[in-house]
């Protein structure tokens, strides 16, 4: 459905159809405004989510690829100019053809000019939850991050993924489709950490590794840890890596969405805004929502991010942390056009494309 919406200019007062008749008339019906040459109207299309998708798909996808001919290259570098690109990164961006490519440089060019940003009062809520969350995690000091994302994603998308780590792992039965745990462990994420480094002599003396995790599972990640993880003296989770190094940690996890039922607070159920009415009301849904933000800031400012792209909150880490290539030999065809902040992915997808992709 489209609509058409009026932008009157703040400081002129409206005129109103009847003199100084009130915007009702007798029979209880509003009476329009009369229109003024100087009004500017825009056009709204009102959209669900899936509406939203399926008209991307249909009509900007085709044009945001499209490099096949002089006007669309044109186009492709306007585009970037009003993403906030440079001139010479408007050309380097209408030059690209891969996808991956465009999406990203897309993506980097957002973040960075500042056009995905919060309503005041959002942003006061997320820093104040920041605040709050990061009394044990210091932001001032290098810090790694973790996103372990479970819930509905285990009967759906995860699903081929978990039944594929286990059969490698020989602990999936093919007859009964049974195996250890319906999901990929905890300690297989913290195994990205593991880069074959050498032991140092002083291991035993280095400081735990400041890991903050984000989950909607924290219950259970929190057993794994308590159940699978050896300690060290000080109490310290450890992985034994490979090399029969030991690594340890010491973990953050932020505060459950919304206080009091402490038993709805550590289910899955309670850190995702979908569902019923016995998720809460208006004010709990904002609640989860304030703290899944707060969880993406957090994750974008990391040191190394350790998830998968299978969820699109992975995805929008992954684009939060993307940068434009600033070096002269782009230009001349270099590449890579971007700069990653560190991104190690525990299983699945390599490169999934954008969130809603």
């Amino acid at each position: 459905r489209e609509i058409r919406c009026r932008n009157p200019p703040p400081s002129r007062p409206r005129k109103r159809r009847g003199g100084n008749r009130r915007n009702d008339d007798k029979d209880g019906g509003a009476v329009p405004e009369e229109e003024d040459e100087g009004d500017k109207y825009t056009n709204v299309i009102v959209m669900g989510g899936q509406q939203i998708r399926d008209y991307f798909w249909a009509h900007y996808k085709p044009q945001m690829l499209d490099r096949s001919q002089p006007p669309s290259l044109s186009a492709a570098a306007d585009w970037a100019l009003r993403l906030g690109a440079q001139k010479h990164e408007s050309r380097i961006f209408a030059a690209l053809t891969d996808n991956y490519q465009i999406w990203d440089y897309s993506s980097a060019l957002l973040v960075r000019s500042g056009i995905l940003r919060f309503q005041p009062w959002i942003a006061r809520d997320v820093e104040e939850r920041i605040r709050v969350d990061t009394s044990d995690l210091p932001l001032d000091v290098s810090y790694d991050a973790m996103h372990v994302r479970r819930g509905d994603k285990l009967e759906s998308d995860a699903r081929t993924f978990v039944r594929r780590y286990w059969d490698d792992s020989g602990m999936y039965d093919e007859e009964t489709g049974g195996m250890p745990r319906n999901y990929i462990p905890f300690a297989h994420y913290l195994a990205q950490f593991d880069d074959g480094a050498a032991c140092g002599e002083d291991e035993d003396e280095a400081p735990p590794r400041l890991v903050y995790v984000a989950t909607d599972d924290p219950g259970e990640v929190r057993r794994e840890i308590a159940e699978d993880l050896p300690e060290d003296m000080e109490g310290n989770p450890v992985l034994v890596a490979a090399n029969g190094c030991r690594i340890k940690f010491r973990f953050v996890f932020g505060r459950p969405p919304s206080e009091g039922d402490e038993e709805a607070s550590s289910s899955i159920m309670a850190y995702h805004i979908d569902g019923d009415v016995s998720k809460g009301d208006c004010e709990d849904r904002y609640a989860r929502n304030i703290a899944g933000i707060a969880d993406l800031m957090i994750l974008a400012k990391a040191n190394i991010f350790v998830g998968e792209f299978n969820s699109n909150w992975g995805r929008l880490v992954r684009a939060f942390r993307l940068r434009v290539n600033d070096s002269t030999k782009v230009m001349n065809g270099a590449r890579p056009v971007l700069t990653k902040g560190e991104m190690r992915i525990a299983w699945g997808h390599k490169h999934q494309g954008p969130p809603g992709w």
